[in-house]
């Protein structure tokens, strides 16, 4: 059975051409229990950020540094519980992920953020603790595919955890306006023996290395948005939170259910 994902929200704030650990200013995260990590990187470039004068430092001076826990001379504040070093970010992100399956990490436009998350291990997955998101998961093309209107932020932009919390909503908002718009539809797709070819067709090719998909590997790459079209679309689900979100978590172990039949009914008799 498909396991329950582990949904994260995670935002950073960065020098856009810096790829350094000396790029990232801070990193927001969130997930479904309101455990939350902030922090602030005590080995930014601050000299760069407070007084060069191209655009990316003076943008970076209006929007984020007022953020940040600043001096009263408009320093960084060092001394802040949540101005900490690179190297205690890192281990304190590997902590957050530890000893848990099904990861996923939402963000909008997240490849950025995801990029300096990764940086703090140099770019060496082999250093990278498991439970890291590997890629995100992209709230702008949910977004954009289903031309969905998501309100407005209503706390201050360009704070790294109160953006992972808007990532949150926006998710909300998605999950709650397709799961509506499934029970509006009120029935399942009708493309499922086509569905049905292509698990068997990669299963078939498992065999050669780099070729096909184990029937987990297959639970695990299908994409989300087809768990709500292999069975009948349940009603009332526009609920912005609990009913949109439990309905998700159904139709997902229902496709984990439904490709392990298909798997079995084509099955190699040898």
């Amino acid at each position: 059975m498909l396991p329950t994902p582990y949904d994260t929200y995670a935002d950073c704030e960065f020098i856009r051409h810096d790829m350094s650990v000396h790029g990232l200013i801070s990193v927001g995260i969130a997930d479904r229990t309101d455990r939350d990590y902030y922090a602030v990187n005590a080995d930014m470039d601050e000299q760069y950020i407070r007084h060069s004068d191209d655009e990316t430092a003076v943008w970076l001076r209006q929007h984020v540094w007022p953020l940040l826990p600043l001096t009263a001379d408009l320093a960084l504040d060092r001394t802040h519980p949540d101005v900490k070093p690179a190297d205690d970010i890192r281990q304190e992100i590997a902590t957050y992920y530890a000893a848990r399956t099904g990861t996923r990490m939402w963000a909008y436009f997240g490849a950025g953020d995801l990029i300096r998350i990764h940086e703090l291990w140099g770019h060496d997955w082999g250093r990278m603790p498991a439970g890291v998101p590997r890629r995100p998961r992209e709230l702008a093309d949910l977004i954009e595919d289903f031309n969905l209107t998501i309100p407005d932020q209503q706390t201050p932009q360009h704070h790294a955890l109160n953006d992972a919390h808007y990532n949150r909503l926006m998710h909300d908002v998605v999950l709650a306006e397709l799961a509506a718009a499934a029970a509006v539809a009120g029935s399942p797709r009708h493309d499922r023996d086509a569905l049905a070819e292509l698990v068997t067709n990669c299963l078939a090719r498992s065999a050669t290395p780099g070729r096909g998909r184990t029937v987990a590997e297959l639970i695990t790459v299908m994409p989300d948005w087809l768990a709500a079209d292999i069975h009948a679309h349940e009603p009332a689900l526009a609920a912005l939170h609990g009913g949109a979100i439990v309905a998700r978590r159904r139709y997902e172990q229902d496709l984990a259910a439904w490709i392990t039949t298909v798997a079995g009914q084509h099955a190699d008799p040898r």
